[in-house]
């Protein structure tokens, strides 16, 4: 089922002028819905309303209610977790990169079952780094190819999702999450600078816990207790090994960290 520029639709098509097909000109945000309710919705929406400005492009929620729509997706496909994604491109153009003076965004929504979350991840360090100046970084872009790089290489070797480092050998973050770890008493993540998204579950646990946010090298990983990723469909989840090294677990930690998310 989905809902495409305020219409439910069984199967829906997109032109192929459409900017975000032609050149990944547009946004999205991936949501976790329970009983037909958006967990941390005014997140989602205040940081898709950010990059949208952010990439020049009009209001994305202008006259939708995100919630509304979630309810009505749960119950046109009677589960009561959902993974909902909006997608949002400056919709139809003409060839060559300049918008039209006053772009007609096409919204849509899609669902699926939420699933159960991974009981741990592996790691491989990507060949790919991120720039702190780079929108495709910063912001959940149509634009995708990094990430996606990143994902094939880490499956070709045996992990299960890419480490990505910026142009300076620092610690970004996943390839579709963000990257926590407890180290001599305290949480660590990388600092936004470091092309980091800002994540809807990594802006919670900053207002709730004392992370230090900063500049890490890569070996940081290696000796902490705990290694954690984050994002809005499975939450956290421990990290078992990066390349062809064991992390320690401490659950006990990360526990704690889940706690503050229910």
């Amino acid at each position: 089922m989905i809902w495409l520029n305020g219409q439910w639709q069984g199967e829906a098509q997109v032109a192929v002028s459409d900017r975000g097909f032609t050149l990944g000109d547009g946004l999205f945000e991936t949501m976790k819905t329970s009983q037909g309710r958006i967990l941390r919705r005014e997140r989602h929406e205040t940081r898709l309303r950010a990059s949208a400005q952010a990439l020049g492009l009009p209001d994305p929620l202008a006259g939708v209610k995100l919630d509304d729509l979630a309810r009505e997706m749960t119950e046109r496909l009677e589960q009561d977790a959902l993974i909902l994604r909006f997608s949002v491109s400056a919709g139809e153009g003409v060839r060559g990169l300049v918008r039209p003076s006053e772009p007609c965004l096409t919204r849509c929504l899609t669902g699926a079952p939420a699933g159960d979350a991974p009981d741990h991840l592996t790691l491989a360090l990507s060949n790919i780094r991120r720039s702190g100046s780079s929108l495709s970084a910063r912001h959940k872009t149509l634009s995708y190819v990094d990430n996606l790089s990143a994902r094939r290489q880490a499956r070709l070797e045996g992990a299960d999702m890419g480490l990505l480092l910026d142009t300076r050998g620092y610690l970004s973050g996943g390839d579709s999450a963000n990257l926590f770890w407890f180290a001599d008493g305290r949480w660590y993540t990388p600092a936004l600078d470091c092309g980091v998204l800002a994540g809807t579950v990594r802006a919670e646990l900053l207002e709730q816990v004392d992370i230090q946010e900063g500049r890490y090298a890569p070996s940081e990983l290696l000796r902490a207790d705990v290694v954690v990723m984050s994002n809005a469909a499975f939450g956290l989840v421990p990290v078992r090994k990066l390349g062809g090294h064991d992390l320690t677990e401490d659950t006990a930690r990360l526990d704690q960290l889940k706690a503050l998310l229910d």
